[in-house]
């Protein structure tokens, strides 16, 4: 009723009015919806970042986990094609030493649920021996059953590989007896010759079922985000939605392709050097890899999507909040834009108050006012509230008492230039309350002449802004963070530690940094063990001893999984090694109900920040294989030597 009834009054109110009414709505108003307007840009923003980085962990999480899926199934290949079990079969195929082979087989394929199949192909490509895992039930295939298969392309490509080589055949069709599986099974086959005294007896082959694989990794991702496999063709491997996968292999699916479908995403996931693309509804990671470190060929893209659209409940009140108070800022400016409008038409005057009284509405909720010398002589009640300062205490002061130090003479010398030269200044300023906290401040300052052309009044106003930069920096800071253990994450260790290397490369005679990488021994045992959350426990527990056991000037990252990250400036080889050690037993005697141990390499920071990283890598790996618990080093000079 009330905005209804100032509409009307609106509408009646003559040209004259009106054009105040306007003037001061823009004059009180500007900052205020501007605050509003960049207040919600950030919150719109920082949300938005938040879920792209969430996307980009989801992406490296799962990248992770398939590399981790095919270095053991890699390893399981390799051990069980050099078993004693094996070469008793091969050399002395009886039905006790099948019995013993396929016994182990089972075991292996019970284990490992997306291994589908164990067979041993001879070197004519007749199958020897088979176990099947059928929805979690062992079956162990008949002798009469086995089946030829010198003609599959698969087996052509494992009699190219060479002696000890593991080799993948991409994503088919399960076949059986010359006829392909139904319902419709997509398979991905890795083997590895079998050699006996050098010579070649066949090859062992897993088959791996592609949902069990992408169920696998899909069980950790957040349930926002679909995770696709897709080929260098633009055919999906592996989805949630099978009815699209395997467009290359079945003609009625060949429509379900992202060169047709999404040909801008298409493009972008050709390029290297991008790794996320974002359209009006959905936003995209991806990354090319190739399916283990162990597996020669076969690379895919991994394609992870979310909605763009943000969909958390405290998210969305955030926003609806912002909104909400600028609406009701805007409704309070018209009303006080009317009040003030009516004000000057009736009251108009060219005396000195009313010029002052116009300046004051300039848009500032504090308000400080000057003589021409610069002494205080007005402050309203928000100045007081907001700073603290009671107008009789500071009457007669100049405003420099204000001064918080951030600032220097030169930037206060510029600021009262350009008042002299335009008669006003706006910009940020830092000052500080009554009781010495600091405040941020949107400042305007704005000279009132007289008749003369001199000036008799500065007038400065301004708006708080503490909260607003306080939630900015806190943001920044959790974009820098990682989120389980608060030491900073791997993006903010690139920075810093190009930053050392940077310095090392312009300034060579600057004292000795170093940088140490740290992994906790047997973490994937204590995962199986006792679960992920005592997993957590372990990681948290590290990090909080690498923290606050570290010398203040050193810089701990969390890089991955289990691995630590610790960039030691001013420091020299011996002293990091003594300070890693120092932190190595402290974790080995802390309480826990797990032992744990880790296992450190350390070196010296040169101009060239990947030699260094594989330096510490190398003496890591020297710690593993020597028995973990332990710390290596491995100086540059070292590395030059080899050199």
């Amino acid at each position: 009723m009330a905005v209804k009834k100032l509409v009307i009054y609106i509408g009646y109110m003559n040209l004259k009015p009106i054009k105040y009414f306007v003037v001061t709505f823009l004059l009180i108003g500007a900052t205020p919806i501007f605050y509003f307007w960049t207040l919600y840009q950030t919150e719109l923003n920082a949300i938005q970042s938040l879920r792209e980085t969430e996307a980009k962990h989801q992406l490296n999480y799962s990248q992770n986990a398939i590399n981790e899926i095919s270095s053991e199934l890699s390893t399981s290949l390799r051990l069980l094609s050099d078993s004693r079990a094996l070469l008793q079969f091969i050399q002395s195929p009886s039905l006790k030493n099948r019995a013993l082979l396929e016994s182990l087989w089972a075991l292996t394929a019970t284990n490992y649920s997306y291994i589908s199949q164990v067979r041993f192909i001879d070197t004519d490509g007749m199958e020897q021996s088979r176990v099947d895992d059928i929805n979690g039930e062992i079956k162990v295939t008949p002798i009469y059953q086995l089946q030829d298969k010198s003609q599959r392309n698969y087996f052509l490509y494992a009699q190219t590989l060479k002696a000890e080589e593991v080799g993948t055949f991409g994503i088919d069709l399960e076949v059986e007896n010359g006829k392909v599986v139904i319902p419709l099974q997509p398979t991905l086959r890795i083997f590895t010759p079998v050699e006996v005294a050098d010579e070649r007896k066949g090859y062992l082959v897993f088959n791996l079922d592609v949902y069990e694989i992408i169920e696998e990794i899909d069980y950790s991702i957040d349930s926002h985000y679909n995770l696709e496999f897709v080929d260098l063709e633009g055919y999906y491997l592996a989805s949630k939605n099978k009815e699209k996968m395997l467009g290359n292999l079945i003609e009625e699916r060949d429509s379900f392709n992202l060169l047709i479908e999404n040909p801008n995403l298409w493009r972008a996931m050709e390029d290297r050097n991008i790794h996320n693309f974002k359209d009006k509804k959905h936003f995209y990671a991806f990354n090319k890899i190739a399916l283990g470190n162990g597996f020669e060929g076969s690379e895919l893209y991994l394609l992870l999507t979310s909605n763009i659209k943000v969909d958390s409940s405290g998210t969305d009140h955030k926003l609806a909040f912002i909104l909400y108070e600028t609406i009701m800022a805007i409704i309070l400016l018209v009303i006080l834009s009317v009040i003030i409008s009516r004000y000057i038409v009736k009251h108009r005057t060219t005396s000195l108050e009313s010029q002052l009284a116009l300046a004051a509405l300039n848009g500032m909720s504090s308000i400080v006012i000057t003589d021409k010398n610069n002494r205080i002589i007005k402050v309203n009640d928000e100045f007081t509230r907001v700073s603290g300062w009671k107008e009789s205490e500071v009457m007669g002061q100049c405003p420099s008492i204000f001064q918080s130090g951030v600032h220097s003479d030169a930037f206060y010398a510029e600021m009262w230039q350009t008042i002299q030269e335009n008669q006003s200044w706006e910009g940020e300023v830092v000052n500080k309350r009554k009781d010495g906290t600091l405040i941020t401040e949107i400042l305007r300052i704005q000279a009132i002449m007289g008749k003369n052309g001199k000036v008799q009044y500065f007038i400065a106003s301004f708006v708080d802004i503490t909260a607003r930069k306080e939630l900015e920096n806190c943001l920044r800071e959790l974009s820098e963070k990682d989120m389980l253990t608060q030491c900073w994450n791997r993006r903010k260790f690139e920075a810093e530690f190009s930053k050392l290397t940077n310095k090392q490369r312009l300034t060579p005679e600057v004292k000795m940094s170093c940088l140490a990488i740290i992994d906790i021994d047997y973490f994937k045992r204590i995962n199986d063990q006792y679960g992920h959350d005592v997993g957590d426990k372990v990681i948290k527990n590290v990090a909080r001893i690498l923290q606050t056991e570290s010398r203040s000037i050193d810089f701990v990252a969390r890089i991955g999984g289990e691995e630590f990250a610790i960039l030691l400036p001013n420091t020299s080889l011996k002293e990091a090694e003594v300070i890693l050690n120092r932190l190595r037993v402290a974790i080995h005697l802390a309480d826990g109900s797990q032992s744990v141990t880790v296992s450190g390499g350390v070196t010296d920071i040169c101009d060239c920040g990947e030699a260094t990283y594989k330096r510490a890598d190398l003496a890591l790996y020297e710690s593993k294989t020597a028995g973990r618990n332990q710390i290596s080093c491995f100086p540059s000079s070292e590395m030059d030597q080899i050199a």
